[in-house]
């Protein structure tokens, strides 16, 4: 795609399932709606720095994809089902510009293992990391405020996971069904809202700042696993 080009359009190759790869030019800018959905046999895409937007689902079912990097030009959202069902990613680099992960962005991402969470992300959204069963590590940085609803669930390769001094929220069921999750580390002095069910009952310890250990352990929800909530070492 030459960079005279400044944007691919909606559907613009939607299941064009012999493609695989493309070079997008330095001359566009959004990446349209569903532009490469079902594109199952591409498995090289390179986004050049012009990019500022990518559409919902722009690579949804594109099965053979195996790495991406998400450049910091990209300044909104990476959009619902934008990577949903991308089941051969294993590499992920998300910029540093990205404002939220939305909506089943990574979805169904099983051969996904590690992710970084940069600081501009304030939201990680429902079901974002939902059934990435293969993902082993996840850091966070300090600046994401919410997970929400289900954004982690039955990812079951997942051991131990910190969360930075700024989340207020946990949603409903967001680590629900990680059955090898042990450990647990919140770095936030007050007490985020829990959703229910959001931790699984398998948890062996959940650690908290030591000033903070009696508010957990009465607050609502946490109060559930008072019993193993215990000051960060």
């Amino acid at each position: 795609i030459p960079d005279s080009v400044t944007e691919i359009d909606m559907y613009a190759f939607r299941n064009c399932t012999v493609l695989n790869n493309i070079t997008i030019g330095n001359g566009v800018t959004i990446i349209g709606n569903g532009a490469f959905g079902y594109c199952t046999n591409l498995t090289v895409v390179t986004i050049p720095n012009s990019v500022k937007t990518i559409g919902i689902g722009a690579f949804t079912d594109c099965t053979g994809l195996t790495s991406i990097v998400i450049p910091d030009s990209v300044t909104s959202s990476i959009q619902p089902f934008t990577f949903d069902a991308c089941r051969s990613l294993t590499g992920v680099t998300i910029g540093n510009s990205v404002k939220n992960i939305d909506f089943a962005a990574f979805r169904n991402c099983t051969g996904l293992t590690s992710i970084r969470i940069p600081n501009r992300v304030k939201t990680i959204g429902l079901n974002a990391f939902a059934y990435c069963s293969g993902l082993t590590s996840v850091t966070i940085d300090n600046g994401v405020t919410s997970i929400d609803f289900g954004a982690f669930v039955d990812c079951t390769g997942l051991t131990s996971i910190a969360i930075p001094n700024s989340i207020t929220s946990i949603g409903e069921t967001a680590f629900n069904g990680c059955s090898s999750l042990r450990r647990l580390t919140v770095n936030a002095t007050t007490p985020p809202t829990l959703g229910n069910d959001a931790i699984p009952t398998t948890i062996s310890a959940i650690y908290v700042p030591a000033a903070s250990l009696n508010s957990y352990k009465s607050a609502t929800n946490w109060s559930t696993y008072a019993s193993k909530i215990q000051a960060i070492p």
